[in-house]
């Protein structure tokens, strides 16, 4: 079958093939080697699924695109066979929750933050993703810095998130407009009196008037947040508005 089976599906969200050996293997060094099952999202033709193979893990691998669900069917037979890999046709959107150690997988760049925040419906320790730069530019910023932003809080309530290592657009097939980055997640305890729904409801409207100060977007906040805006917040700061603030209906 053609490397080039499934294209479609892939240019439809944005996603490109690694084609640097090299940063697939720097990638699987990245995981705990304390956890041998890996759940790898969106193979495509095996780049990664080649070197976790190759390095013990024991891989369930979850492709959307049944033509990539076929190459990677023959190309790792007796891997299969010998029950070191399982190859699954399913969107990861649409997976139930599940169990896992690691997660891995290079994202595509439409569905980045979906495919990020659907991770934490499963019970996993670590991630280690590679995303659009600007993504995880984001992701890793640091709250109350002028780079964060709405995803920066949201994602650090759930996670540590830690920015690896700039992978440049030359190495991928079709080289895409932008660099990529590889970023590790390790789910947190949710800090005591947080609920999370509450919490993404304070951040969709705040950073919808991110340029408003507080006192104008949200009414009955503490007096000492009522003339900063979205982006002044630390982390303590939000989660402190986050166990206090009380909706003036």
């Amino acid at each position: 079958m053609s490397s080039s089976a499934g294209r479609g599906f892939a240019k439809k969200y944005g996603q490109v093939f690694l084609r640097n050996r090299e940063i697939a293997i720097y990638e699987v060094n990245l995981l705990n080697r304390e956890y041998s099952s890996v759940l790898e999202i969106g193979p495509g033709e095996g780049a990664l699924t080649e070197v976790l193979l190759e390095n013990g893990f024991t891989v369930y691998a979850v492709e959307p695109d049944h033509r990539f669900v076929d190459i990677l069917r023959t190309r790792f037979a007796s891997q299969i066979e010998a029950g070191k890999l399982s190859v699954v046709q399913e969107n990861i959107l649409d997976m139930q929750a599940r169990s896992c150690e690691n997660i891995i997988g290079n994202i595509p760049y439409m569905i980045t933050a979906a495919i990020v925040f659907k991770i934490f419906d499963f019970d996993f320790k670590e991630a280690v993703l590679m995303v659009q730069k600007e993504f995880a530019a984001k992701a890793c910023a640091k709250p109350g810095s002028r780079e964060a932003a709405r995803i920066s809080y949201s994602l650090q309530l759930r996670a540590d998130v830690e920015y690896i290592r700039t992978v440049p657009r030359v190495f991928f097939d079709p080289v895409p407009a932008v660099d990529s980055a590889i970023i590790r997640i390790v789910p947190k305890r949710l800090e005591e009196g947080i609920d999370l729904e509450k919490a993404d409801e304070l951040l969709r409207a705040i950073f919808s008037a991110r340029r408003k100060k507080l006192g104008t977007v949200l009414k009955g906040i503490k007096h000492e947040y009522a003339s900063l805006r979205g982006e002044d917040l630390s982390m303590e700061m939000f989660l402190d508005l986050c166990r206090n603030f009380r909706k003036n209906d």
